[in-house]
């Protein structure tokens, strides 16, 4: 009488099975952690910019004795914009550029270089994704005091 083994060409097969698997799989999950860059930098700069219009909201309300952002003092000119109601500092120093305006800005791993542009996860990170209007490692973001406009620069445009 035969026992209930696995033949070797059986195991064969489900070795070349699970193979082929692999390699189909591989390749979607390499592209995981970039995205994973790209979303949190994507929201994280939505979280600016809606901070940046909360400020310029108590503005315009308040016209006055108000809070702006995380550590933001609207009575201090090289911080805050009295003629269009906007935040000029968003962070305390190139390694915290966002602490002002949002309350975990230190703990985000964004960074502000020398050029005033501000690079977060994706386009500091080395993400190489290409893909219109997500950042990437040629591009950064820039922030004007007078319009309170966080923007994306693609492409070192």
């Amino acid at each position: 009488m035969r026992g209930r083994a696995f033949t070797l060409i059986e195991l064969i097969f489900v070795i070349l099975v699970i193979g082929i698997l692999a390699a189909v799989a591989v390749p979607k999950f390499k592209g995981m952690r970039d995205n994973a860059k790209i979303t949190a930098e994507l929201s994280t700069a939505s979280s600016v910019q809606t901070a940046i219009e909360a400020c310029h909201g108590e503005w315009v309300i308040d016209e006055g004795d108000f809070k702006c952002g995380a550590d933001i003092d609207p009575a201090d000119p090289a911080e805050f914009n009295a003629t269009s109601g906007y935040p000029i500092l968003l962070g305390s120093s190139d390694a915290a550029p966002l602490d002002k305006i949002l309350k975990n800005g230190a703990s985000l791993h964004w960074v502000r270089t020398a050029e005033g542009h501000y690079k977060g996860p994706a386009s500091n990170g080395g993400v190489h994704a290409q893909i219109p209007g997500k950042p990437d490692a040629d591009d950064y973001w820039v922030y004007d005091s007078g319009t309170g406009e966080f923007r994306l620069v693609e492409n070192g445009e």
